[in-house]
């Protein structure tokens, strides 16, 4: 559907405009959300800085540069099914929008069923990810 603006039409507050096909969705073809972590998320549980900040439902801040483990507990068979060709060692992590980084090299400890986890490299004071992480 084509939709042609002409002189004389106003767009009000709110209304946006372009885009394209979203993306997958979380917890389907590489793509972790929220849900995934088994929420609540609590820093010193899923996150390994205990200093953490939860910005929930958007993501959290690591605070402490020196604890950057993540564990995902809970993935689904989707997800599972992409991660058990994925191996571990340096891989890539694309952040979700609003994130301090965009995206960064990960070291994937384990990854067995439906739990992941990996230690965010060479991040360098505090850090804000926000959901969706898309994996590559």
């Amino acid at each position: 559907m084509t939709i042609t603006i002409e002189g004389g039409i106003d767009i009000g507050l709110g209304v946006a405009l372009g885009g394209g096909a979203p993306g997958p969705s979380p917890g389907t073809n590489n793509v972790v959300g929220l849900a995934e972590m088994n929420p609540p998320v609590i820093a010193g549980n899923q996150l390994e800085d205990p200093t953490a900040t939860i910005n929930s439902p958007t993501g959290f801040t690591i605070n402490d540069d020196t604890k950057t483990g993540i564990a995902i507990s809970g993935l689904t068979a989707s997800n599972q099914t992409f991660f058990a060709t994925y191996g571990t060692g340096l891989k890539t992590c694309t952040w979700g929008p609003g994130s301090t980084v965009a995206s960064s090299t990960i070291n994937v400890a384990t990854n067995s069923g439906p739990t992941l986890v990996f230690f965010i490299e060479g991040q360098s004071g505090a850090a804000t990810y926000n959901y969706p992480f898309t994996f590559s």
